[in-house]
């Protein structure tokens, strides 16, 4: 078998399983044909790009193997992956974690965050897709327990303050468990977690071999959202005809991509799902381009990012799992990173691999709503203007750099037309007034009238603030805007 089949699988006692797992396992299916539009045949636009770059090994120092990685922007470049370390006490299958200054490494600091409970549902743990979301770190893991193929894989989730210490949520349950609607030879079950935060809702895409609209091998990629992360209630499934309601009969019935081991990001700028997978294509990695409001259409022909590689890639995102900013500051340019193993067996050593991809779209010729979202989380910088960080898709100007520093994590300089593109939202002074109540945090009131909290005393006094001390009711009696949270 070739090896661009199932990530990982997450089930092995120790690597001889693992090996044997991946023997068994069927090679990725092709993508999802392309189309404008629902039932349309209209030949689609190919996005050119530029800037191809590679660092293919030496981005950590390895474990017994090394897969599966998210990685996330975030003043330092964060990445989670699939590893086994050496004498761990459960074989196989711990969440590893890294940093780095660069998404081509080296990254440092390596250790096992999540490991598996001997006596529980995820044993071993694999797959891991990290997000944050209002200062709250979710990870999403496939988790499966001894013996395969007894016992499938499922899907879980846990949540940290700090993304290196996590405690499982639902109870420890799995929130996604195989549908069973096919009994096919692939056994695996549902895994492989890949999630995006977009306008309230969590956005997941995952694997069940099990799942009516997968392909005779098991392969293919469901899609669901809800603004539950447990995603137990308030589900919407992508289907034949759109989003519908979640229901017993649907939620497994339409791939919106064919494929095992794949991973997503949204483009504010592109206002399309970027799907990247490795099946379609042994020399290197294939970018599927989907609709931002119908998951059926597909707005751009496929791209493709070459290089070498044995197990799925992981998009560098935004920590919302969002495409991230230009360096350059120009919107119609948009960075793509692949973190990706590329020897095999067991698949290790990490390489990265990326290029741009060009929409000829300038700031300018965007909607204002557009570029502000674009540089969300941001801090923007223009010789002679504020220095600015992008919230809620607004500018916030500081008077101070001091605070402002202990807000932002990257940083891009821009042009002047770029920064009054973005719509104002609010200025924080020095000496900006700032005030608590019995149970409510400390907050700036800002001249947009409303109520700024912070989840450090720590940016106050940086920006020569003092707590004034008000009732609850008065504190209530302002409306509330974004939180500002100090970049640890």
């Amino acid at each position: 078998m070739a090896n661009a089949s199932l990530r990982r699988l997450a089930i092995p006692v120790g690597i001889a399983l693992a090996l044997l797992l991946f023997l068994f396992l069927p090679t990725t299916g092709s993508a999802a044909p392309g189309r404008s539009g629902a039932g349309s045949a209209k030949a689609l636009a190919q996005l050119p790009s530029d800037s191809y770059r590679t660092n293919p090994a030496g981005l950590v120092p390895g474990t017994a193997y090394d897969y599966a990685p998210s990685i996330m922007e975030d003043r330092t470049y964060r990445m989670w992956w699939c590893g086994a370390p050496h004498g761990d006490t459960v074989p196989g299958d711990d969440i590893m974690y890294a940093e780095a200054d660069s998404p081509g490494g080296p990254f440092r600091q390596q250790r096992s965050v999540f490991n598996g409970r001997s006596d529980g549902w995820d044993q071993h743990t694999c797959d891991p897709s990290v997000l944050r979301v209002n200062g709250t770190y979710y990870m999403f893991y496939g988790g499966i327990k001894d013996p395969y193929p007894a016992n499938r894989t499922e899907i879980g989730l846990a949540t940290s303050t700090d993304g290196l210490n996590w405690q499982r949520a639902h109870d420890g349950r799995p929130i996604i468990s195989p549908s069973f609607d096919v009994n096919r030879a692939n056994k695996y079950g549902a895994g492989q977690p890949s999630a995006i935060y977009r306008d309230g809702k969590f956005y997941l895409l995952f694997t069940d071999t099990t799942g009516r609209g997968a392909d005779a091998g098991g392969s293919g990629q469901f899609a669901w959202r809800s603004a539950d992360p447990t995603f137990q209630k308030g589900v919407e499934v992508a289907t034949a005809h759109g989003w519908r309601p979640r229901t017993d009969d649907n939620g497994r019935n339409f791939s919106v991509v064919k494929g095992f081991s794949v991973d997503w990001q949204y483009s504010d700028a592109l206002d399309a799902f970027i799907v990247a997978s490795n099946g379609p294509r042994q020399d290197g990695t294939v970018l599927h381009f989907l609709d931002g409001n119908d998951l059926r259409v597909h707005p751009y022909a496929d791209g493709f990012v070459p290089g070498t590689w044995t197990e799925g890639p992981g998009i560098v995102s935004r920590p919302d799992k969002h495409a991230r900013a230009s360096s350059t500051g120009d919107c119609g340019r948009i960075p793509i990173d692949l973190v990706q193993s590329t020897t095999t067996f067991p698949p290790r050593t990490p390489g990265r691999f990326g290029l741009d991809l060009l929409s000829g779209k300038a700031c300018t010729k965007l909607s204002p709503k557009r570029v502000g979202a674009i540089f969300e989380g941001y801090g923007i910088q223009v010789q002679g203007l504020p220095a600015t960080y992008v919230t809620d898709g607004r500018r916030l100007q500081f008077a101070k750099a001091e605070p402002y520093l202990h807000v932002t994590g990257q940083r891009i300089g821009v042009s002047s037309e770029t920064f009054h593109r973005i719509p104002y939202g609010a200025s924080l002074h020095a000496g900006q007034k700032a005030v608590a109540a019995t149970g409510r945090p400390g907050a700036f009131l800002l001249d947009d009238r409303r109520l700024w909290p912070v989840d450090s005393d720590k940016l106050i006094t940086s920006n020569g603030s003092s707590l004034t001390r008000i009732s609850t009711d008065d504190y209530d009696s302002h409306p509330v805007g974004p939180a500002l949270r100090l970049r640890r």
